[in-house]
């Protein structure tokens, strides 16, 4: 026997039993060799022998001739945070007894596999109790249930006893020593390391092989990398069976496991080779325990952990210190805003007690990506040396219960102006839905060329706005200014999304990469991108590289038939067609759709469309499929050479258009479709359909007819479904017939086909998308096709734009390519723009708020979404326990994207995730540092349907329940977009952070108030509006050094990113206790701004800066008022409150100074632009 094998055993009453093994194989020659690399000599590493973190590895694997060798390093205690065993193992092997059961192997009727694993578990985790402090070594058994047995007695044991071994999978280990690990590991909350033994001290490290005292010893490197996996490849040996690889080792500290295995041709399964162990260590090293993701606002305790492991004295005394810390950060330094001293971040370890801890109060104000790196040194943080450095990258996410409002609008002073919006009766009103609005009027009708445009934030005063912003630019950029989706805004998770996600995506990218390559530019980032996302598009695919047939599905590579989408495999096949790409990835989706098209003359057609567009009839269905189908012929001719009889096969298609009966198309995204899609007659016949129903006034020039009329007011109940189904059914239904009419050359010249591409890029999203996945590739293409068809005249070499609100100081900005951000201050409602010149501009209106509890009036969650959702929590045994339940009222959601977020500092696997409903399975359940997503399907509306969730707690850094952002469950549908959401909050909140508070006309609300200030140790301070600063480290601001000033370092230090100077005029001075602590208030007009950090005085005229009392040298005398003033800081320390003002907290790197003849240098550095 060899490989894996099945035994299969019967009984005389016929019940039998399966058992699946590996069979043990040995290969003698197969052998790997791990060395160190050193001053281009590799030294083989011997037993006891360390390596440190950065150092370069050679690996020589040994095996037979032209042999593949797969191999693996990675981080050895994930050998046992389960315990399953490893395929790679020398032993006698069966993946699933006493485990969870597949279809592949099954234990049928004789063993009753979960009562002997239940009863195992119990009697040996007994055993292992009742050996407290004698923990024994194992031995490794080719017996599972001995190995199984084993690991419950030994982990019973470790958790109940201060004894720590190494683990028994290491074979270089002969005498019983204690191992210590780096971190927080599966023996419970033990803070053990492992490269250090109390009987050999210095058994582990590599000893220097020549004493050179010339030798320049490196500077202590940044760590930063963390892996789990450090290797995963595999390579082909040499015809003389050997194969050298080299490689830096990560960042970690800690022990890696290298597994091989080999196999050659003529052998049926693989052979395992020796397991190699390669210790990483460092003589004192720090650990910081960090979540990779934070909310804004958050306040969280990170565990910083400094182990010694071969300290030169008895007892040594070193401090943690932070640097590169940006200001969106705040953490707890010192006490009273002065930078700690040596005694407030030391730490003492000795001997007989290497490991100290230390917790670090930290605070994030405003979402972003941002590097904090800690330092380990002696003595203190200004001169001593540096023994390890850590950097690690935090996300800080927006907060769940803050919402973002965007609308787009176009700026053209020679167009007419759009008075209405052709809305269908059953429509509602936009004043209940749409946060901000745009309104235009020509100033007067001598002046054409100059229209007002008024933009009027709608969100109510009860709520409060964080910030409004507006950002200005051309129609038509050429160049791409496109901003990285962070992991949050594009939602994608460790595992697969589905597919319509990806195709929304690799829409709004691929043609926008097209117009740009129109006008003769390229972009590298968005071609990387563009492969990524058809990378990740391929996933959902059964497609090889041998061009066999092949479809796509919405959830994952089709296993049956019954998964492909034939829908989906055709609008995947037109985007890789529209991408280019090679010809092997779209030769097998070709021949599927091909040989699908005899299926669509059946009567029994009724292809399940639900979760790709929301069409009601059959003819609907089958015309818009066979309107998809079609269009891949087109976009696809350029492989026409590699597939033979691609035409005639897709003209088998002319029939059905042919046979077409108008009266059986009821949905208007049909007809355009077809009008853009289908045989040339056929699409003639129905552009001329669509212009006869045109309202050509103003756009959008056709309404939706998408719903039947019978269904409109059941609809109205999930008021906000039904608004952006009906707002992504009139972009598509416009988008098709833009595109039938530019691609037909039929524009005329009685209809402006401008302004319907003016208003379709106006519904777009900030992320560049309109809705639906399907309703983003109709819009984005049309907006390219009309591109592609117009000659473009640059026009827009002067356009001038006066930005005026209640007051704010009148702003005029010349419209480039580059987009202007302007701030409007918070309490403003109303912002008029006039628009002069030639041309075109965007403008794009953001408004950060609280997240309204109601649309409006009267309604509840369970009224504006379709998807109701509850949850039950409570806290044990630190994990918090979570049952979710949610019903779907709306009988078109078939199919749910559900987000499980977790609260900070807790995390949660696919393994914690039970379904109370047996009908209900989850698919691609996976984890994420935000929560766990997986997706429903053949969900029965009007049905209950319940999970439970275990949070699991981290064992290093502290949370802390009411300083925590509140985290969603959101509920997505493919089409309809969010259907359902809710904001939870940690069981432990205090309830006097519950309040209800009364509005207008006797509703109540209940919500939890956001605590803006913490009662904590971390000092800030917040605004009118609700944005906060870090009041960290303000003492020791640097005043009156004017006579030290350079030119040619203050210029250097405004080029820097980031920075800014700015000169004031003092207008009022004032004093204020904040947490108590006593600033001076500074507040002028600016005059001059300079530096790349100074953006945010392009509209706000008005600064307000903070002194704190500490700081005696810079408040000499009195203040004159009329009097400059200069300030220079960084951009991440200003704070626009809610009067317009730019408040910034002085710090100990910043410059306060007050006008004077010795300022010379500075005030030239900041009035003058180089």
């Amino acid at each position: 026997m060899e490989g894996t094998c099945i035994l299969t055993a019967f009984s005389a009453d016929l019940t039998s039993d399966v058992f699946l093994f590996r069979v043990q194989n040995y290969c003698e020659d197969c052998k790997v060799k791990v060395s160190k690399v050193s001053n281009g000599m590799s030294k083989e590493l011997r037993r006891n022998d360390a390596i440190q973190p950065g150092d370069e590895m050679e690996l020589e694997f040994t095996g037979h001739s032209e042999a593949i060798v797969f191999y693996r390093a990675m981080d050895e205690r994930l050998n046992y945070i389960t315990l399953k065993n490893d395929y790679m193992t020398h032993e006698y092997q069966d993946y699933m007894i006493f485990g969870q059961q597949s279809l592949g192997a099954k234990i049928l009727n004789l063993v009753n596999e979960e009562k002997v694993d239940k009863t195992m578990k119990e009697v040996c985790t007994a055993a292992g109790h009742q050996l407290r402090f004698r923990c024994e070594q194992g031995q490794r058994s080719t017996s599972l249930v001995s190995e199984k047995c084993l690991k419950h007695v030994l982990k019973s044991c470790y958790k109940n006893s201060s004894a720590t071994v190494l683990p028994i999978m290491n074979p270089y280990i002969e005498r019983k020593v204690p191992v210590l690990a780096s971190s927080a590991n599966w023996l419970g909350s033990l803070n053990v390391f492992r490269t250090k033994t109390n009987n050999a001290p210095h058994a582990l490290f590599v000893k220097p092989e020549f004493h050179d005292t010339g030798v320049i010893v490196q500077k202590p490197k940044i760590r930063q990398h963390f892996p789990e996996t450090w290797l995963f490849d595999a390579i082909v040996l040499e015809r003389n069976g050997t194969k050298k690889i080299t490689a830096t080792s990560p960042d970690n500290v800690g022990q890696w496991a290298l597994n091989s295995a080999y196999w050659w041709h003529g052998r049926a399964s693989l052979f395992p080779g020796e397991t190699k162990y390669i210790q990483t260590s460092k003589p004192i090293f720090l650990e910081v325990d960090m979540p990779r993701n934070v909310y804004v606002n958050e306040t969280i305790s990170p565990l910083l952990t400094v182990t010694g492991v071969d300290l030169v004295k008895s007892r040594e005394t070193l401090v943690i210190c932070l640097s590169e810390l940006p200001r969106k950060v705040c953490a707890d330094q010192g006490a009273n805003g002065n930078k700690g001293t040596t005694y407030y971040m030391k730490v003492e370890v000795s001997r007989s007690s290497p490991i100290q801890s230390k917790y670090l109060m930290m605070k994030f104000l405003s979402p972003g990506l941002v590097n904090m790196t800690v330092t380990l040194k002696t003595e203190n943080c200004e001169t001593g040396k540096i023994l390890d450095a850590v950097r690690k990258q935090v996300e800080i996410q927006k907060r769940a219960d803050t919402e973002e409002y965007y609308e787009r609008h176009i700026l053209n002073p020679s167009k007419p102006l759009v008075t209405a919006m052709n809305d269908d009766p059953g429509s509602t009103s936009s004043k209940d839905t749409k946060m901000i609005t745009f309104s235009d009027q020509h100033a007067s009708t001598d002046d054409s060329e100059t229209i007002n445009t008024l933009i009027t934030s709608n969100v109510p005063d009860t709520e409060t706005v964080f910030s409004f912003s507006i950002t200005l630019s051309k129609f038509l950029p050429l160049h791409d200014r496109q901003t990285t989706m962070s992991m949050g805004t594009r939602f994608k998770r460790n595992g697969l999304r589905m597919l319509t996600s990806v195709i929304r995506e690799l829409s709004v990218v691929l043609y926008k990469f097209k117009k740009l390559k129109l006008s003769g530019f390229t972009s590298y980032q968005m071609e990387a991108n563009i492969n990524d996302l058809i990378n990740e598009m391929m996933q959902f695919s059964n497609c090889t590289s041998r061009k066999d047939p092949c479809a796509y599905s919405e959830f994952g590579k089709p296993q049956s038939s019954k998964d492909v989408s034939i829908l989906l495999t055709s609008i995947a096949t037109s985007l890789l067609c529209e991408a280019d790409v090679e010809e092997n990835r779209v030769l097998g989706s070709l021949k599927t759709i091909t040989a699908y098209i005899p299926r669509l003359g059946s009567k029994d057609f009724n292809e399940d469309l639900s979760d790709i567009i929301d069409v009601e009839s059959t003819g609907d269905k089958k015309y818009l499929l066979v309107s998809f189908m079609y269009q891949v012929s087109r976009d696809c001719s350029s492989y026409r050479s590699s597939f033979k009889n691609m035409t005639r096969s897709f003209g088998k298609l002319h029939k059905y258009f042919y046979q077409l009966d108008e009266s059986n198309v009821k949905d208007g995204r049909t007809s355009a479709a077809i009008a853009f899609m289908a045989t040339n007659a056929t699409a003639e016949l129905m552009r001329s359909d669509l212009l006869s129903k045109i309202n050509k006034e103003h756009p959008p020039y056709w309404k939706c007819s998408g719903y039947e009329t019978n269904r409109i007011d059941k609809l109205k109940r999930n008021n906000e479904s039904f608004r952006r189904r009906r707002e992504s059914c009139q972009v598509m239904v416009n988008s098709f017939a833009l595109s039938a009419i530019v691609t037909a050359y039929a524009e005329g010249t009685e209809i402006d086909w401008d302004r319907l591409a003016d208003w379709i890029s106006e519904q777009q999203s900030s992320d560049g998308s309109y809705g639906s996945p399907l309703t983003t590739l109709v819009a984005t293409r049309s907006l390219y096709e009309k591109r592609r068809r117009s000659v473009e005249i640059a026009f827009n070499d002067h356009l001038e734009v006066t930005i005026r609100c209640k007051g704010c100081p009148e702003k005029k900005v010349n419209v480039t390519e580059s987009p202007i951000e302007i701030h409007i201050p918070t309490n403003i409602h109303y912002v008029t723009l006039i628009t002069k010149g030639h041309g075109k501009a965007v403008v794009a209106a953001r408004i950060v708020a609280t997240k309204r509890p109601r649309p409006k009036r009267g309604l509840t969650q369970d009224d504006y979404y379709p998807v109701h959702l509850s949850i039950d929590q409570k806290v044990q045994d630190n994990f918090v326990h979570q049952t979710v339940c949610f019903n779907v009222t709306n009988p078109t959601i078939k199919t749910l994207d559900m987000f499980h977020g977790t609260y900070t500092l807790f995390s949660a696997t696919p393994d914690q995730l039970y379904f109370l409903n047996e009908t209900y399975t989850p698919i691609n359940p996976t984890s994420s540092a935000l929560g766990l997503h997986f997706i429903l399907t053949n969900i029965r509306a009007n049905e209950t349907i319940c999970y439970k969730v275990a949070l699991s707690e981290s064992k290093g850094g502290k949370n802390i329940p009411y300083k925590s952002a509140p985290v969603p469950i959101r509920a997505t549908h493919p089409v309809q977009g969010l259907v359902g959401m809710l904001l939870i909050a940690h069981p432990d909140v205090p309830r006097s952070d519950v309040v209800v508070r009364r509005r207008r006309h006797h509703h109540t609300r209940t919500r939890f108030v956001r605590r803006i200030i913490d009662e904590s140790a971390v000092d800030t301070v917040c605004y009118d509006g609700g944005e906060c600063s870090c009041a960290e480290t303000t003492c020791d601001v640097k005043c009156n050094k004017c006579h030290l000033d350079d030119s040619k370092d203050l210029r250097n230090l405004l080029s820097t990113p980031g920075f800014f100077g700015v000169r004031f005029e003092l207008t009022s001075i004032s004093s204020s206790l904040m947490n108590g602590a006593n600033y001076t208030i500074y507040d002028g007009l600016v005059k001059d701004s300079n530096g790349i950090g100074a953006g945010a005085f392009e509209l706000s005229k008005k600064v307000r800066v903070w002194l704190r009392s500490c700081n005696v040298g810079c408040t000499p005398g009195e203040k004159t008022l009329k009097r400059d003033y200069y300030v220079l800081g960084h951009e991440d320390g200003l704070n626009s409150d809610s009067y317009g003002r730019q408040n910034y907290i002085l710090n100990h790197l910043d410059r306060f100074e007050e006008s004077s003849y010795a300022c010379q240098s500075l005030n030239s550095a900041i009035t003058i632009r180089y």
